[in-house]
Formats: C-alpha cells, structure tokens, sequence
C-alpha cells in the first residue's frame, strides 16, 4: 500500500495534504520544524482526522513511500538533507507536488514555464491570454496557487505552471508539453552550491519531450541561448524548438523589435503592430514568450492563423501586469509610485531603473550574491536612494563611491516618508517613487508580497 509523506507544511505541502487524504489515500504530514507540524494539526485535524501528524525521525520509509518534498526547503546545499539518505537506503520515491500533480493529471496538457525572471509575468499573461481566448486553462505552482487547490479529473484542460529551480530538481518524470526559458543570470546559488548547478537545474524543464512537443527559449539572454544551442544540436532532444527575442528577427520563433511582433512558425511568417501596456524591454521578453507558447498550444489545435495571431495580440494590449512587478500604484501630482518588490535580485531591478527615469529610489532587504555592482550604469537616473534592511552599510558604500545621494532610512516606512517629502520638493516634472529592492524580503518580511502589500498601503492612504 503506497503511504504518502507531505514533507513540509507550507502552502503547497497543506493543499496537497488535504487533497491526498480528501481521496482515502494513507497521509503523513511532517515537517523540520515541529512547530508547523503543530499548527497545523491544531487548524486541519478536525476535518481531516485520516492524516498522522509524525516528527521526520518517527517516520518508517520503504519502497512503497512517496514524498512529497517542499521546494522551499534547502535539499542539496549548503549540506545535504537527511531525506537523500533515507530514499537511497529506502528506495522511497522523492517528488514536489507538481511531479505528483501530472502522475494524477497527465492526459491533460501542461505549460511549463521557468527562468530566473520574468516567469510569474509570463505566467500570468499566458493565462490570461488563454482565458480570452476560451481555452480551459488554471495557472498554478510556483506563482502562488499551490498546484492541488487547481481542478482535476479535468478534459482536454491545460495547466500553466510557473516552475522553479527548485522544483524542478525533484521533477524526473514530468513531461511538458510547451516548456519555456525566459532567461538565466546568477541567482539561488547558495541553495545549487554553483552557478553551473542552477543552470542544470533549469535546463531540466525540456526533459522527457518528444515530437510532438515545444521547447521555447529566450536567445537573447547568453546563458539560456546556450541551451538553446546544445538542444539545437543534440539528435536526443525531438521537441520543436522555438526562439524568441527583442535583438533580432529569429527563423523559427517569435521576435519584437520596434513595435513589430514578428512570427516564423510553420513555415509562415506574419508581422503585426503592438503596443502593450507593460513597459521596459524585459517585458517585451515576457510578451514574446506568451505569445510563443499561445501560438504552439494553436499549432496543437490546428487554429494557428493569422486572424488568431492578431486577436493574441489584442489580448496583450489590455494586459495591465502583475503586482508587486512594476506596478504603478497610483500618480499623486506627477509623482508615480511603483511597486517593483518582486524585484529580489539585481538583474530584476535593473529592468525597473532602465523603464524610469528621475528616480526616488528604495532598496535593500537581505542582499544577494553579486550586490548592486551590475546597477552602476544607471545609478545617473537617482536623484537619490532609500536604504532599507539589512545590506544598508554594503550598499551605502557602493552608492557613495559612485557619488549617489542617499539616505540610511533602515525601514520602509522611513524610506517611504523621506522619498515622498524629498519628491515634493523636487523640481522635476515628472518623478518616481521606485520601490525595487534588488533584495530578498526575509531580513524584515514574510515575502516580498507583504513588503509590497505595505508599499502599496502607504500609498493608498495619500490623498
């Protein structure tokens, strides 16, 4: 009899409890922290009285185990986890709950979408586009929505799922049907213990395709053109494999150059006019991603054509963007507040510092790899800058050697009270108040939804 280990209580680990033990199935739930297994106990017992609440070390594994790991718990670096000994001793399977989630659903279609940034955005816009276009989709995984608070059991249906590195280290017999790579810079290092690791990682989304399938790849960003390369040249690897780029018109892809969205695919090629609403050219990126993976999935449907391809583009135009992505949250006397917290490392923010200029500029949390040096080029775009968290000293060296103005406001209120009154004073007519803190939001927040969440109330209460 198989026995199902939820192994770590977050979102994902909860939704899947719940789910496995609503279907009779035998469910231990366990994490390495004894107080989420406590919590939740005390929140989900009552309705869920089939699922045993054990500590990691109390737990029998043996070949017929399944685990259900977390993604958010480290499993390589910076040491092993006890789990990778327990499954080579055991023979215990170790998944995510996506990996589980296709082994149930896999009759279905599944979009597999990863990259350091713009994944969510990506993501986000996919569904979007699909839901206008009546096709029966869910978004779900890494963006947010754990993958079994999804419907199941579905027809025809198609799963979009934002996918991380993490993640997909413990995914080996998932298949995506469209998988896509919309770029990759240095990031999670401490969790892969090498660049080359994380790039591995990545490169797993295009695993198990065959013919029938679309490995779409951003070749404007030089480590994920490689990849494109390698699988170019690897007689392995059967998928079609789709281009896309905002440098160059590609010969099978996608391309966005100078307000022209150009298609080359099966053996067609159309040019249109587009104008969306989302700015910067990573998000042209983005755009020319969902449009690529919307156009395979019509490819699959037999409706790719010209007059479908002119409504996709419609649908991008009325796309308004993600929170906590550049958002703009309001205008208060041409001064603009933008709510950039997703941007956690220094390549997310300098999207946002190439997109504004006359910038009023917060940032800092717990720093990554790397620092802010990147940022220098358009350091000339600050009127001044707001230092928050814990890399304030680091970062405060590196804006005073480069002669930027700033401030060591320690917290966002602070940083938000002394960036609006500094802007009123300005005489600059137009002004941006840009949160974008090139910086994870442990030091101070939950996430970097919350940090944002905050931003934007500070906002909202200005009259």
């Amino acid at each position: 009899m198989k026995k199902y280990i939820v192994y770590g209580l977050g979102i994902s680990g909860i939704a899947t409890a719940k789910y496995l033990s609503s279907l009779g199935h035998f469910v231990i739930a366990t994490d390495d922290n004894e107080n989420s297994i406590e919590n939740f106990k005390k929140t989900y017992a009552h309705d869920y009285p089939q699922i045993k609440y054990l500590k990691p070390i109390e737990i029998e594994y043996d070949e017929q185990t399944i685990i259900i790991f977390s993604p958010g718990i480290p499993l390589y670096f910076p040491q092993a986890h006890p789990i990778l000994k327990i499954c080579f001793e055991t023979n215990a399977q170790l998944k995510c709950d996506v990996s589980l989630f296709y082994k149930f659903n896999s009759k279905n279609n599944f979009i597999g979408i990863t990259g350091t940034n713009g994944k969510s955005t990506t993501t986000a816009l996919t569904g979007f586009i699909f839901d206008n276009l009546n096709l029966s989709s869910q978004i779900g995984g890494n963006i947010g929505i754990p993958c079994f608070e999804l419907k199941q059991n579905q027809q025809d249906f198609t799963y979009i799922f934002e996918v991380s590195s993490y993640q997909l280290d413990l995914i080996s017999d998932t298949k995506f049907n469209i998988a896509c790579l919309t770029n990759i810079t240095p990031d999670h290092i401490d969790r892969h213990g090498s660049f080359e690791n994380y790039i591995n990682s990545k490169r797993k989304i295009f695993q198990l395709q065959n013919v029938n399938d679309f490995s779409i790849i951003n070749i404007d960003n030089p480590h994920s053109f490689k990849i494109h390369q390698e699988l170019k040249q690897n007689s392995n690897h059967q998928a079609n494999l789709v281009a896309i780029s905002t440098n160059i018109e590609v010969e099978n892809g996608v391309s966005i150059i100078n307000g022209k969205l150009t298609v080359n695919l099966e053996n067609q090629k159309f040019t249109f006019l587009i104008k969306p609403l989302i700015q910067g050219k990573h998000n042209l990126e983005n755009i020319a991603c969902s449009t690529a993976i919307t156009l395979c999935q019509l490819i699959k449907i037999n409706q790719f054509n010209s007059q479908n391809i002119e409504r996709v583009i419609k649908i991008i135009e009325k796309f308004q963007g993600l929170r906590h992505r550049m958002q703009l949250v309001k205008s208060v006397n041409n001064i603009n507040f933008i709510n950039d917290s997703k941007a956690t490392n220094a390549e997310s923010t300098e999207n946002a510092l190439k997109s504004f200029d006359n910038i009023f500029w917060i940032l800092g949390g717990r720093p990554k790899d790397g620092g802010i040096e990147i940022l220098k080029p358009y350091f000339p775009k600050i009127v001044k800058a707001y230092l928050i968290g814990e890399s304030t000293n680091e970062f405060a060296k590196i804006l005073e050697q480069c002669h930027v103005v700033y401030e060591k406001s320690l917290t966002l209120q602070k940083a938000f009270e002394s960036a609006y009154s500094d802007s009123k004073l300005s005489t600059q007519i137009y002004k941006n108040i840009l949160l974008s803190p090139a910086c994870a939001s442990f030091d101070q927040w939950k996430n970097f939804e919350q940090r944002g969440d905050f931003f934007c109330d500070l906002v909202n209460e200005i009259n």
